[in-house]
Parts: structure tokens; sequence; C-alpha cells
């Protein structure tokens, strides 16, 4: 049996305690990262869901692209706080410090107040814990939920009443608003309920009402769906993308973009749509396009079941990786920037080997059937899309407990001498150890010094971003990424033709690289060649036909030669892809005062700074405008 250590609260205080000052420092010194605001990927799409929220799109997009839990906790967090991102990022690491105390908890509740402490203790050092806590992600709030359902849930199990079970579905609901995957649990739990208390004719309200109120948690999301977006989607429609993206003949079993979509959440969406309408040719609804995709995915599986199977028993053993495999922010990246997270944090590398030897040697845990299925539930749906860092986080609060259980049991076996036993654990902690550092992707990290570069670049600071650039590049020197945003640095720097090479380069690396083609379409077009310019805007037309910007700047050439027709076909284009390009309504007005359709021009540019107030291309025609008429 594990050791009784007095006062278990009392240590539990101190852990916490020691959990808060470690969040506390790790957030002070996060602050010389370039990543510390959302700017880039997933964080600056749920940090502008939140601000258009708090400018009074409060119903958002008509059908959820994402789950829309977090942002709305976001956009209140921005109400309280006026905006500020340190009160975000301080109440997101309350919210860690708080599943510790469920996992002591659940450890309590499965293994006795020692495993407990102990696993508490595991999670207030355990770094990519802490790290993600203060990224704007779901999972700073979906990791706490996850925790704080499971425990009700043994609490439920325990002692089952309707309010009870009412509590847990509501809880259950919310956490599947920050992270899907627990769905399958709820509904296998239900079913084995339900079977269990027919057999025994026990009452089935307790059940009923944790389904009725997980139901209930997520009804304003499908309803929102339906009655505005005039369309049925459970709750999101971005589930079909993510299963190709997880299933196709190129998967790896790690997040990477299909070939011809962008690698953020608005390129995915708007990337996604466009692929699907251009091979359906017709306009789709957000259902239809997730069917599209669901759809291509299903036909791989089919047609490649071996294929399938080794692609679900690859991601299984990714998900075990000792690596931080990130699609967003990279826990060893980070290291360059916050030197605290080099001090000797635990970390998956030696966290994973004791989780497998937990769940092996865990006979004596109660309710070790409910972990079991709360693992493996989880753990299936992953193996249906594909593995991050990030999804791993909602299981932390059961593997820290399995880890503590591994570690008992290791200190009792060689407490009492019974080496066969210390044997076999050893044997499991290697095979563990093989599996953690089995590295079945590669990792580089030129992708991360491109995304530092971009954060510079949108802060304006050319000469800091070609830095990052630079180091991609030695890195990757055939990354075209890479070479297509050190041509952008360089012509915001003024060192134009310097830019021209960079986007040749992108084009000699990769010959269908729509971007490359429009940016030195740019560049001839400043340069007065019109004729070049316009080739090279259709070239990437050609590439990428739902391209508002090459569609934009063909317009530009169109309107510039006189050639008003053809200018206001290509603008209109624009908006059609992107109706919030403020720059094409811009140039649209343009070409109407040039045709004398006066009223037209001036709706045009009240359009563009209703989009953007600041675009000054926008107010310097509205004040020429007022000027003349005056």
């Amino acid at each position: 049996m594990p050791p009784r250590f007095p006062k278990p609260l009392f240590l539990l205080g101190w852990i916490a305690a020691l959990g808060i000052l470690v969040r506390v420092v790790y957030l002070f010194w996060s602050r010389h990262s370039p990543f510390y605001e959302p700017r880039l990927l997933d964080p600056a799409y749920y940090h502008g869901w939140a601000l258009r929220i708090l400018s009074g799109d409060f119903l958002g997009d008509p059908v959820f692209y994402g789950l829309p839990l977090y942002p709305y906790f976001l956009a209140l967090g921005y109400k309280l706080f006026h905006g500020s991102i340190l009160a975000i990022k301080t109440v997101q690491v309350f919210l860690g410090v708080s599943t510790l105390f469920f996992v002591y908890k659940i450890g309590e509740k499965t293994a006795g107040s020692a495993v407990g402490l102990l696993a508490a203790g595991i999670g207030a050092f355990y770094g990519p814990l802490f790290f993600h806590e203060t990224i704007f992600i779901p999972e700073s709030l979906g990791v706490p939920l996850y925790a704080v359902g499971f425990y009700l849930f043994l609490v439920f199990l325990e002692k089952r009443s309707f309010l009870r079970g009412l509590v847990l579905g509501v809880v259950f609901g919310l956490a599947a608003l920050t992270k899907a995957g627990i769905i399958l649990f709820i509904f296998s739990f239900c079913v084995i309920f339900f079977l269990r208390l027919l057999r025994k004719r026990e009452s089935l309200w307790p059940v009923l009402a944790c389904l009725l109120g997980f139901l209930l948690t997520l009804l304003p999301v499908t309803a929102h769906n339906y009655l505005y977006g005039k369309d049925r989607v459970f709750l999101t429609y971005h589930a079909g993308l993510n299963l190709y993206i997880g299933n196709h003949p190129g998967a790896e079993g790690v997040f990477a973009a299909p070939e011809g979509m962008g690698s953020n959440v608005d390129a995915q969406l708007e990337d996604s749509r466009k692929l699907a309408e251009r091979a359906l040719g017709r306009s789709l609804k957000p259902s239809e396009i997730s069917k599209y995709w669901r759809d291509k995915a299903l036909r791989f599986v089919v047609q490649n079941p071996r294929q399938f199977l080794k692609l679900c028993a690859r991601k299984l053993l990714l998900f075990f990786d000792a690596r931080e495999i990130s699609d967003v922010e990279d826990y060893e990246f980070s290291k360059n920037f916050v030197p605290f997270l080099k001090w000797p944090w635990v970390t998956f590398g030696a966290l994973g080997p004791f989780v497998l030897l937990g769940f092996l040697a865990c006979w004596k845990c109660r309710h070790r059937f409910w972990i079991y299925l709360w693992t493996a539930s989880y753990l299936l749906g992953v193996m249906l899309y594909f593995v991050n860092a990030r999804y791993r986080l909602p299981l932390l609060s059961v593997f820290f407990v399995m880890a503590a259980v591994g570690l008992f049991r290791v200190y009792e076996s060689w407490k009492a001498r019974a080496w066969p036993r210390v044997f076999l654990y050893a044997f499991i902690l290697l095979a563990g150890v093989w599996v953690t550092q089995l590295r079945l992707v590669g990792t580089s990290w030129a992708r991360d010094y491109v995304n530092a570069g971009d954060v510079y670049l949108e802060k304006e600071e050319p000469g800091e971003a070609m830095r990052f650039y630079e180091k991609a590049l030695s890195i990757d020197p055939g990354s075209a990424k890479a070479h297509l945003a050190m041509g952008l640095a360089l012509s915001k720097s003024g060192r134009a033709d310097e830019a021209k090479e960079r986007y040749l380069k992108v084009i000699e690396i990769d010959p269908s690289n729509s971007q490359a083609y429009n940016n030195l379409g740019m560049w001839y077009d400043r340069k007065g060649d019109g004729e070049e310019a316009e080739r090279l805007f259709l070239k990437a037309v050609e590439l990428k036909p739902h391209s508002f910007q090459a569609h934009n700047n063909l317009g530009m050439v169109y309107g510039k030669r006189g050639q008003y027709e053809k200018a206001i076909h290509e603008f209109g284009i624009a908006l059609e892809l992107n109706p919030k390009s403020y720059r094409a309504h811009t140039n649209l007005g343009l070409v109407f005062y040039r045709l004398g359709e006066k009223g037209e021009a001036l709706r045009h540019w009240e359009k563009a700074l209703e989009i953007n107030p600041e675009f000054q291309d926008a107010k310097l025609a509205l004040k020429l405008f007022a000027g003349r008429e005056s």
C-alpha cells in the first residue's frame, strides 16, 4: 500500500502554491516570446473571434466552424479586464492550478490520497501543461473541464442522483464544447449504464439526467447552426476537413495542411470551401463542405483498409511520443525565447513510461474499468483524426494519476524486495521508453522560425522578421514558405529587386505556388510593366482560382489601362471570394468614380472603412471626393 501522508489537504495546499509560483514566473518570462500576443494561427483565430463578439457580432458566423465556448469565454474576459492579454493569461493560469486539485481528487478516489498528492505534484511541475495554459487555445479551458468532468463522474458512480447526473451532463457538455473527444465516452457510459440498470431494474433517471444535461448544453450550438445558419450541423463543420487531414494517401498521423490550403484557420476555412465548390461545381452549405471532405476521407479508408489500419496504429504510437508535436507554439522551440523552460521540468519523455506502467499495474485501483474506457474512447477519437501536442492535454488528469500509480508500484516492489516484479516493471518501463522515443515523424524548427518572423512582419518590423527567416533558411534552404516570407520582408524594407529574386526562387522550388506569381506580378506592376504583371496574375489565378488577392490585383491592372468592365469583373470576383476585402471595395470604388457612378463609388469606399476604419486609401478617396464635390 502507498504510505499515508498526514494532512493531505495541507500538502495539497503547498503543491498548489508551488504550482502557482511556477506558472506566475513562467508567465512573467513568456512576455519575451514573439508568440506572447495571439497574432498567428489558432490563437489569432480565437482572439479575432472574441473581438468580433465584443464589437457586436454576438452570434458569429451563421454556422460555427470552430467550437464556440472558448471565444465567448475570451470575449467575457476581454470585457471584464478591458482587453488585457495579461489578465486573460492569469485567469487561465489559475484555471490550470484548479486542475491540480481535481487531479488530486481523481487520484484519491481511485488509488488513495498519497497517489493523488503525487499526481498533483507531477502536474504542478509538468512543463507542457503550464506552457499551454497561457496560450489562447480552447485546451486552456478544456483541460480543467475534463478533469472536473471525470472527477464528478467518479462521484456519480458512488452515489447516483438526478441532480448529480444533471450537473455531470452539463460539465460534460461544456468540456465537449472545447474538445469533442469526450462525446464517445459519454454515449458509451450511458449505453453501459442503461443495460446494467435495466437488468437490475434500478432507476434510469440519474443517467437520463446526465444525458439530458449534456444535450441541453450542446443545444444552443446546434440551434444556432440550424436557425441562424439554416443548416443541419451538430456542432461545427470543420469535422469533415479534420477527418480528411488525418486520413488521405499522404497522411502521416500529424497535422499537415492539405495541398492547396493555407496553414492558418482562416485560410483553411476559405480554401476548403473553394476547393470543395470547385470540385462539385456549385455553391455549398457548410454541412455540404464538411460532407465533401468526409466522403473523401471515407473513400480513402474503404479503398485502403490496410493503410488505414497502419495509419491508426501510427497515430496511437505518435500519441505517446515523448516530443510535443505542435501545430501552434512549439514547447522546445519556445526555449529559445523563455530560458525558464530550459529548467528540468517534467515532460512526457519522463511521464509516458510510468503512465503505461500505471495502466498495466492498476489492478488495485477503484473504477479502473472507467479509467480504461475514458482513455480508450478518447484515444479512438484521436486515432480517427490526427495527433498533436494539444490533443494529449485533456487526458493529463488521468495520466498524472496513472504515472503516480506506476511510481508507487515500483516503490512498493523495491521496498518489499519483490525482485521478479521489479524486473517486470523495469521491462515495462523500458518498453515505454522505446514507445515514447520512436520518433515516427521528423520535426524541424524551420516552420517555427518562419512563424516567429511572421509575427515581427505583422508588427511592421521587417528587419527583425528577416533575422528569423534567415534562420529558417539555414535549417531548410529549400523552404518555399521561408523564401516567400523573406521576399515580403525585403519588399517592406524597400529592397524590391532582392524581393523579386526570392519570388523567382519560390517558383523554382514550387512551380505551383500561386502566391509567388501574385507577388512577382505586383513587382512588375510597380515597375510599370502591365503586360507582364497581367500574365503573372493570370498564372496565379490559374493555379489558385479562389485567390481573391490575385483577382484584385488583376482588376488593378485592367483599371490602370482603362479596361473598366474587366476591372469591375475581377474586383467583383475578389469580393465574391472575400466580401471583407476592403482593398477590393476601395479599388472598385475608384473604377466606379472614373465611370461617373459616384453613388456606387461612395458606397464601396464607405464599406471599405466599415470593414477597416484605419485603411488610409479609402480615407483618402473619401477626402478627395468630398473636396471635389464641395
